[in-house]
């Protein structure tokens, strides 16, 4: 009996380094990206969706980029840690994905970016990608408006038009918003059975299952084989559920973002002055028009054009006195968020118009 189990345990073992043999080659050969997805940053949280780890670091990849990024002491993707009480004027940047700029190292990304440009303000990160704007309020109402905020970077991309109105199955935690009987309503997903109750022996377990994730080459080859096979599962799946809900129902993403938008204004507590920048995504720079132009039309519309900062004119400019006027423009050819080129621009154009106005 014990030979039979020590067997077993020897054709396992030789099992799992042949496979992590064959992942360090496929790495080496380029062939798997060398580094997590952006997904294993995330934790679920239950009063704002998804937050981040603290005071850890990730190498991430896809199959155009690399990057190696920090989160500090309270979570932020920033390099430096900070105090709740603060010594000088506080900026926090509510976004998405694009300011978050996972794809790019620590000191290249957009954030980091920008405090080096405005030295005398301190920049505070509470982007986190898949958030709409309804979680972003619920993440400054229950966190962010801690740090007694004097200014409110807002960042909106053309996906938020609906990321808080479409019940999207990818995000079980995200808020959602919907029209019953006339009525805006919320629809609470986050429950006891999708945030998990945090306990000293399950933080223990969730420390070193992370380790292990950041450091066995076959996790890669795992978890980016898993990824590409759901976005292909899913990909017809999702787009037809999407094309359906999305342009059926125009007046009430419209109704669901305005009160968003109002309810946003209301929860301020600080006096906090707002500034509102539209994220130049490829298809929002692109002369083509697309539903994700109407999108940025529309919210704007919805906050006030006066209100809205859009950079769009201003890349254009950019991007053709470095001869670089061309699709994906400020982002990576296989994915949509900032390059090091479009956390240039950006951290360039959102400083010198706060300083000048």
């Amino acid at each position: 009996m014990k030979k039979k189990i020590f067997d077993i345990f020897l054709i396992l073992a030789i099992f799992g380094i042949l496979i992590e043999i064959s992942s360090i080659a496929l790495i080496k050969l380029s062939l798997l990206p060398n580094g997590l997805t952006p997904r294993i940053t995330l934790i679920q949280n239950k009063d704002f969706a998804y937050w981040h780890h603290k005071n850890e670091s990730f190498k991430l990849a896809s199959k155009c980029w690399s990057s190696k990024i920090s989160y500090n002491n309270y979570g932020m993707r920033q390099i430096r840690n900070i105090n709740l009480t603060k010594d000088e004027p506080r900026i926090g940047i509510l976004g998405d994905s694009m300011t978050e700029n996972l794809e790019v190292s620590d000191g290249k990304d957009f954030a980091n970016l920008l405090q080096k440009k405005l030295p005398n303000y301190e920049i505070l990160n509470f982007s986190v990608r898949s958030l709409g704007l309804g979680d972003q309020i619920e993440l400054y109402d229950k966190f962010a408006k801690r740090f007694k905020l004097d200014y409110i970077f807002l960042f909106i991309s053309d996906n938020d038009f609906e990321d808080n109105y479409l019940l999207n199955p990818d995000r079980p935690t995200q808020v959602i918003y919907k029209i019953i009987n006339g009525s805006i309503k919320k629809e609470r997903i986050r429950n006891s059975n999708t945030i998990k109750e945090n306990n000293k022996f399950s933080n223990i377990k969730k420390n070193l299952i992370l380790l292990i994730k950041q450091n066995l080459n076959t996790y890669l080859l795992y978890f980016h084989s898993k990824n590409y096979l759901n976005f292909h599962l899913k990909k017809n799946q999702k787009k037809n559920t999407q094309i359906n809900l999305q342009f059926n129902n125009t007046k009430e993403k419209e109704l669901v973002y305005k009160f968003m938008v109002d309810k946003f204004y209301k929860k301020l507590s600080n006096n906090e002055k707002v500034y509102i920048f539209v994220n130049p995504r490829p298809k929002i720079i692109q002369k083509e028009n697309s539903p994700e132009k109407e999108n940025i039309k529309m919210m704007s519309f919805i906050w006030g054009y006066d209100k809205v900062l859009d950079p769009t004119n201003a890349g254009i400019n950019y991007l053709q006195k470095i001869n670089k006027n061309s699709y994906p423009y400020f982002s990576f050819d296989c994915d949509g968020h900032y390059s090091e080129l479009g956390a240039k621009f950006m951290s360039e154009y959102v400083s010198n118009y706060f300083l000048n106005n």
